[in-house]
């Protein structure tokens, strides 16, 4: 009898849950909807079909006597970790609506939702709207053309030199008599050999471990979290079939986690400071005196490294992708994309995008890109000035990552921000988080990052002067290297998700601020020390993992993969064609779709374009030191 109770208390409690929860959907107009798009433009009779997105207000049709979905749909709103329920986004054809209609499709619809939910005491006003019709607004320009042919001679030209090349190694093969090495132009024509860059990536017997192979790892790992994160966000940048689940998703505490990711991708950064650093005084090591003209080429290598993919993408975005496809919601993100790409695809090769953001820049995933080549010229300028003696490097770096603290403090207080921004569903959708202010200051800024250029510079030093020598000698201070490490790494992250479910988070200006130009100092601290403490050969089965050659190899590819896996989360939101559903099972399936797209990508990307970039540019820029 008692079980039985149980149960019968059970199914009560799950109707009660499923009522309030489902059932406020089942009494409130839907949030999303998509007529069939194909079915609207395609597959009708009507002379002029239109398929219009719009967003549409709701409103109490009598407001002093308010109806109980009026009642339902404020509660709801009133939670900003929910959808606003008063904003509905639909996709409507027009031919079954307006066909007998005496007005313009604005004034049809607008009039459809006025009328359309009366009996639940609603108005609809009609606020955004979009339409698009049979024939496509984008249509195939010169500049398309020109990217067309551009791409197909250039990867004609590195099948041919590959063959070529081929040809000749094999001609030399077979005359014994004449030992003869190839030519300059040769040489310069053999960065573009697809065989040879394809050993390039694959074989790790090379001076890799004068540059620690356990950091190729570490880029795999993070782009993989990258495109986790940027996965798990796209899943719900469109309209949702489930969207109570996201909302009750923004309400837990594994949510918080991805609001961290400030923090996260502050690691390229230091990464890429501490292997400047680590290339600087081993060439003043080797020379004794690095002039000028060293960052001056490293600036421009740096730049030739990051512009050569970079370009690619943002002229396909800018040209020939928005072709590709149509759909209810192709427009609204590809064709965002292409417009973005078309009017400033200048702030990626000057490298602002970062300043750009509320603008609206090609790629936004590529502000991290800005960021690092800002941070890899104020580094060089540091490096080369403080040369002669290293307290003037260190006194450099503290004055950076103090300038950081400051600089950032007086950002987030005098303008109220919070340390990190919660990704709510109104803010998720059609990524309107970008637009936010309080994400700017604590992710895209320069100076809210300049912490993590500090910490590399003053970690390449330590790195270069105990290559030779062990720096920590004994159990006790490795053991202590672990904790220290495992506090700061593990722990700052989980700091933060803790201290955004307090009342300071949203009361306390002072506590925000400080919080906000702190947390990535620890963080950056705690990976300077991991990197370091692996560079004196800590870390035991764990480093050696992570210093096996496969990972070597994807770490290799991670660049190209960060750069192209957006391509591919913008195709994929942009083809849904029906409302998405939300589940935990096609978050990790599109997961791993993304992350196996993307390397694959990368693997040609990296052949044909990102290795002979950076080839030729060693070849013909890059000084040799003495000892090399």
């Amino acid at each position: 009898m008692s079980r039985d109770l149980v149960v019968i208390l059970l199914l009560q409690i799950s109707f009660s849950v499923s009522k309030f929860t489902d059932g406020n959907y089942d009494l409130t107009p839907d949030l999303f909807h998509l007529d069939d798009f194909d079915k609207c433009l395609y597959l009708t009779n009507s002379t002029d079909p239109a398929y219009c997105s719009l967003t549409v207000q709701l409103q109490p049709e009598n407001p002093e006597n308010a109806s109980e979905a009026w009642d339902i749909i404020e509660e709801m709103s009133s939670d900003n970790r929910n959808y606003r329920h008063d904003l509905l986004r639909h996709g409507i054809c027009t031919s079954g609506i307006c066909s007998s209609y005496q007005g313009t499709i604005s004034e049809c619809l607008d009039h459809h939702y006025k009328t359309k939910y009366q009996n639940l005491g609603l108005v609809g006003r009609v606020e955004e709207m979009r339409c698009e019709t049979r024939t496509s607004k984008h249509k195939v320009d010169a500049t398309d053309l020109t990217i067309s042919v551009f791409l197909g001679v250039y990867v004609a030209f590195v099948l041919s030199v590959t063959i070529w090349l081929e040809i000749v190694k094999n001609k030399s093969k077979r005359d014994t008599s004449n030992n003869r090495t190839l030519t300059r132009t040769q040489k310069c024509l053999s960065v573009f050999s697809i065989f040879d860059n394809m050993k390039i990536i694959v074989d790790v017997r090379h001076q890799d471990k004068d540059y620690m192979p356990f950091l190729q790892t570490i880029r795999f790992v993070l782009s993989v979290l990258v495109i986790f994160g940027h996965v798990k966000g796209f899943d719900k940048i469109t309209p949702l079939l489930n969207p109570d689940s996201y909302e009750k998703e923004a309400k837990t505490w594994f949510h918080l986690f991805f609001s961290q990711g400030k923090i996260i991708v502050s690691i390229f950064f230091i990464i890429s400071s501490w292997l400047m650093a680590i290339k600087f005084f081993r060439r003043l090591k080797a020379e004794g005196y690095v002039d000028f003209g060293y960052v001056l080429r490293s600036t421009i290598k740096r730049y030739i490294r990051f512009t050569s993919g970079q370009i690619l993408i943002v002229a396909l975005h800018g040209t020939l992708l928005v072709h590709l496809f149509r759909g209810p919601l192709w427009e609204t993100i590809m064709g965002t994309e292409h417009q973005m790409c078309r009017e400033n695809w200048w702030t990626n090769l000057l490298y602002v995008g970062n300043f750009a953001v509320s603008d609206g820049i090609c790629l936004i995933h590529t502000w991290s890109l800005s960021v690092d080549f800002q941070l890899t010229v104020l580094g060089l300028l540091i490096l080369w000035l403080t040369q002669k003696k290293p307290r003037y490097l260190f006194v450099a770096c503290g004055l950076v990552i103090t300038g950081h603290i400051i600089i950032t403090f007086a950002y987030l207080f005098s303008n109220n921000y919070k340390f990190s921004v919660l990704f709510t569903p109104e803010l998720t959708y059609y990524l309107r988080v970008l637009f936010v202010k309080e994400w700017q200051a604590t992710w895209t800024t320069t100076c809210s990052n300049l912490a993590a250029l500090g910490c590399g510079l003053c970690i390449g030093y330590f790195s270069t002067k105990y290559d030779k020598e062990k720096f920590i000698t004994k159990k006790v201070y490795a053991t202590l290297w672990w904790v220290i490490t495992t506090i700061l790494v593990v722990g700052t992250p989980l700091a933060s998700m803790c201290s955004m479910t307090t009342w300071y988070y949203s009361h306390s200006r002072w506590f925000t601020a400080a919080y906000g130009s702190t947390d990535k100092v620890f963080f950056i601290f705690g990976i300077a020390m991991l990197i370091f403490g692996f560079s004196q050969d800590i870390g035991g089965v764990f480093k050696k993992y992570m210093e096996s050659a496969p990972m070597y190899t994807l770490g290799q590819l991670s660049f190209g993969a960060y750069i192209i896996h957006y391509t591919f989360l913008n195709i994929e939101a942009g083809l849904r064609r029906t409302l998405h559903y939300m589940s935990d099972y096609l978050i990790v399936a599109e997961i791993m779709k993304n992350v196996t797209l993307s390397y694959l990508s990368s693997l040609i990307l990296t052949v044909f374009v990102l290795l002979p970039m950076e080839r030729l540019s060693k070849m013909l820029i890059v000084k040799k030191t003495k000892t090399e």
